[in-house]
């Protein structure tokens, strides 16, 4: 018997999760120069962050809409750009309206980001059909935030490692 959507959708935030506490460990205690310091491609940790929290709001938008029985569309993300630069920009947008907030600001807006998204995630056993929630599927992709977190975790840890950041 097929697992029933709400179990599907616990697994979901469960991993979101443990894999935002592993982000957050990741990123903590570091010192103000640490967080701007330039280290991946033209980005600090600061970017790195705000690219994340943007597109978990972006997923937790898109994932409202669905449920409105709207096409599913991410707020400044727009893939039908011909030059197929849509990520980058989108990036782009995001490290930049970060500049000017405090890392307590971020993390603010990184954990309003979470919430929203595990807010929607818990509405889908209500209103989605249990086969829009498979994977592969658009639901399934747009939940699996911890997935981007996981993208990131490995990359914050050797940037630490390599410069003797303990955490």
């Amino acid at each position: 018997m097929p697992e029933s959507l709400r179990a599907q959708v616990d697994v979901v935030l469960e991993a979101n999760r443990a894999t935002r506490a592993e982000l957050l460990g990741a990123v903590d205690a570091l010192t103000t120069e640490q967080r701007r310091e330039v280290w991946f491609g033209t980005w600090s940790l600061h970017e790195v962050i705000a690219h994340i929290a943007a597109w978990q709001d972006g997923f937790a938008i898109a994932l409202e809409q669905m449920l409105a029985g709207e096409r599913p569309v991410i707020p400044g993300f727009d893939p039908s750009t011909e030059d197929g630069d849509a990520t980058d920009r989108f990036n782009a947008a995001a490290a930049e309206r970060s500049q000017g907030l405090s890392w307590e600001a971020l993390l603010s807006t990184l954990r309003v980001a979470r919430e929203r998204h595990e807010a929607v995630l818990n509405r889908l056993p209500d209103t989605l059909d249990a086969d829009r929630f498979t994977e592969g599927r658009t639901a399934r992709r747009l939940a699996d935030a911890g997935n981007h977190d996981r993208e990131h975790i490995d990359a914050i840890l050797e940037w630490r490692g390599s410069r003797g950041y303990r955490s």
